[in-house]
């Protein structure tokens, strides 16, 4: 299983701000998820950076039973990529 964390609705923030030029309040905090696959017997792997995704997804593949991947994502960069497309990109 791989998870995308970003503490918030991020995806869901960039679109409103891309839209109504603000968002709602979409910040939580998430559970310690290596707690949480260890508390179901799985194995767990957090990401600290993009290029570790190779390595560890091959490690998880390898390994016996079910496995959690947990991937840092900042979707600010979405609105940064947004901004800087300007017209030309196709809106969503």
């Amino acid at each position: 299983v791989m998870v995308w964390e970003d503490k918030e609705y991020g995806l869901i923030a960039w679109k409103q701000q891309n839209q109504f030029g603000r968002h709602t309040d979409l910040a939580f905090n998430n559970p310690h998820w290596m707690q949480l696959a260890q508390a179901f017997g799985w194995n767990g792997h957090m990401l600290t950076e993009s290029s570790e995704i190779k390595n560890v997804l091959n490690t998880a593949l390898n390994e016996t039973g079910p496995s959690l991947i947990v991937i840092p994502i900042d979707y600010r960069k979405n609105m940064k990529l947004t901004e800087r497309l300007g017209d030309i990109a196709c809106p969503i």
